[in-house]
């Protein structure tokens, strides 16, 4: 019984693991980074250890493989 459904388990680890994938790519992207902003010269840095300097208070993007950057 379990045979059957199998191949559907494989597809929604397969879709989970797609779609993970692809909200981190926005963050990998260097030209899709916003800018500096004045006065908020965080915002569009490299992520350190996964932390941010103060007004930033969160990382974007961040995977083993990406840093990821940070926003407000």
């Amino acid at each position: 019984r379990f045979e059957m459904k199998r191949p559907l388990v494989y597809a929604a680890i397969i879709l989970i693991c797609t779609l993970s994938l692809m909200q981190s790519v926005h963050g990998c992207d260097t030209t899709l980074r916003p800018s500096n902003r004045k006065g908020k010269d965080c915002v569009g840095r490299l992520c350190e250890r996964g932390q941010c300097s103060h007004p930033c208070k969160k990382c974007v993007g961040e995977h083993w493989w990406c840093a990821g950057y940070c926003d407000l």
